[in-house]
């Protein structure tokens, strides 16, 4: 079901499945280029959890997806804000689960439990995609380098990977890590070598050139989920 939530004088479309007398969990995506590579998993996860009994709510964030706000606006601490409001007006929240850069927003919502699969620091997302537009230049004939790229995306902002970012935007991204918490269930693919609560077969999705979906995948994301919720 498509409903809207309220912020900064705009209706922001959110995803909703599921009961709505059951726990109620808040989906992050990943960010940027790497959401569009994802979508589709990420809904199939819902749907996935829904069948579980599960209900979920998968918010547009301001400046994303069908937003009528412009991403050049936005930035992090933006995006939390709206996350605050979001569970605030289709709550009540009790659970947050979050993949890649997403972790960078789930502290927002306070000491709710978190399930995060793969989290990035935002320093190692803004390299990600200053790699893209370096290679990207080079194609075109133009030599650029990360320093001087940083150096104009923090006066006046930059196009990354096809994302107008602010400079408030870069700012935030560079210095932005997963908060810390006791309430944290961390999952990771299996060929992946940090410490990890739990392990997804497979290969991440967001790394691909072209977005895909994997089934077994959403379905193992969504039942990982369901158990944790119901400890």
């Amino acid at each position: 079901m498509i409903i809207t939530y309220q912020f900064d004088g705009n209706d922001e479309l959110c995803l909703r499945f599921g009961p709505d007398d059951t726990l109620r969990l808040l989906i992050l995506p990943p960010l940027f280029d790497e959401a569009n590579r994802v979508r589709h998993l990420v809904v199939e996860c819902a749907r996935a959890l829904a069948e579980l009994g599960v209900s979920s709510l998968l918010p547009d964030l301001p400046g994303c997806n069908e937003s009528v706000r412009s991403l050049d606006t936005a930035s992090l601490s933006l995006w939390q804000a709206a996350l605050i409001t979001c569970s605030d007006q289709l709550g009540p929240v009790t659970h947050v689960a979050s993949m890649r850069g997403g972790a960078l927003l789930d502290g927002a919502l306070g000491d709710r439990q978190r399930w995060r699969l793969a989290p990035v620091k935002g320093g190692q997302l803004l390299r990600t995609m200053l790699r893209t537009r370096i290679a990207s230049d080079r194609e075109a004939g133009i030599t650029s380098t990360s320093e001087a790229l940083m150096e104009t995306a923090r006066a006046q902002g930059i196009e990354l990977a096809g994302n107008s970012l602010s400079p408030c935007m870069i700012r935030e991204l560079d210095s932005a890590v997963p908060s810390d918490g006791s309430a944290i269930r961390l999952v990771r693919f299996a060929d992946d070598p940090l410490d990890a609560d739990g392990r997804l077969k497979g290969a991440p999705l967001w790394l691909r050139a072209e977005p895909a979906h994997n089934p077994a995948m959403a379905t193992a994301m969504a039942q990982d989920i369901a158990a944790w919720m119901r400890g």
